[in-house]
């Protein structure tokens, strides 16, 4: 079996990649950093002997986006999973304190290439009867209690296609696992550049708990996993709450954070 990692060369990407190469997964990697692409395949070869591609690409750009459909269409050693995991944050200000042009390029790699890439993958995995999804959204789809409002509906778009490809596919031998994490302790909110100064540590999960339950989940096709005991304890009584409530909850938490981190730069 072989699996394709958007995003492979840090954060849940590279956990992913990680533990999909210790059950046993080839696998080709995708991001658009090479030197880090070799790097991540030499040690997941020599950890675990797996053979493992590297391509670099840039998903916000057609080049890219062209590049990596190109391999996902390929018949000799076929992609049998595909993990849409590649995504980017808003920086400070959101949605209303950046150019429309950072929302545009944010939706080009959250929405736009798990659409494209989905796409052209699904239809070799369905005439081999085997294989799937497996795509990296987020609690903030549920809860869009932030000014980063693109980022929030980029990933209620994501869940939504993910939860529907699982009903879709029903019967045929291919699967859809979407992937709910809240707050992870990875790269991602230092390059968009987002403070977290404020929350607690026992919001936050490791790369290595949403991997494992990423691929846990996929194993047993569930439709949707939600990693962490505090994350889907809160999503199951989201589900039970009023919608007001959970995004007045959420906007409270990330005001605390602001506060937090406004205290502390003017205590520097």
């Amino acid at each position: 079996m072989r699996a394709l990692v958007t995003g492979a060369t840090s954060g849940i990407g590279l956990a992913l990649a990680r533990r999909l190469a210790a059950g046993g997964y080839d696998l080709v990697l995708v991001a658009r950093d090479g030197d880090r692409l070799a790097t991540t395949a030499a040690e997941l070869h020599a950890t675990h002997r797996v053979a493992g591609e590297v391509l670099a690409a840039d998903l916000t750009t057609e080049a890219g986006l062209t590049a990596v459909e190109a391999r996902l269409t390929q018949e000799t050693d076929p992609v049998d999973v595909l993990v849409n995991n590649a995504g980017m944050g808003l920086p400070p200000g959101g949605y209303l304190g950046n150019p429309v042009q950072t929302s545009l390029t944010l939706n080009r790699l959250n929405v736009d290439s798990v659409l494209r890439l989905t796409h052209v993958a699904l239809p070799g995995m369905l005439a081999r009867r085997r294989g799937g999804l497996i795509t990296i959204s987020s609690i903030a789809g549920f809860v869009p209690g932030t000014p980063a409002i693109t980022y929030s509906a980029s990933k209620a778009w994501t869940t939504a296609f993910g939860e529907g490809l699982h009903q879709l596919l029903r019967g045929t031998g291919v699967t859809s696992t979407t992937v709910v994490p809240g707050f992870v302790r990875s790269e991602f909110h230092q390059r968009s550049g987002a403070s977290t100064a404020g929350l607690p540590d026992w919001l936050w999960s490791t790369p290595q708990t949403v991997a494992e339950t990423a691929v846990r989940g996929f194993d047993r096709a569930a439709p949707l996993v939600v990693p962490g005991t505090v994350w889907r304890t809160g999503y199951g009584i989201s589900r039970l709450l009023p919608r007001r409530w959970s995004r007045a909850a959420f906007a409270r938490l990330m005001s605390r954070t602001a506060r937090s981190t406004s205290r502390k730069g003017a205590d520097r």
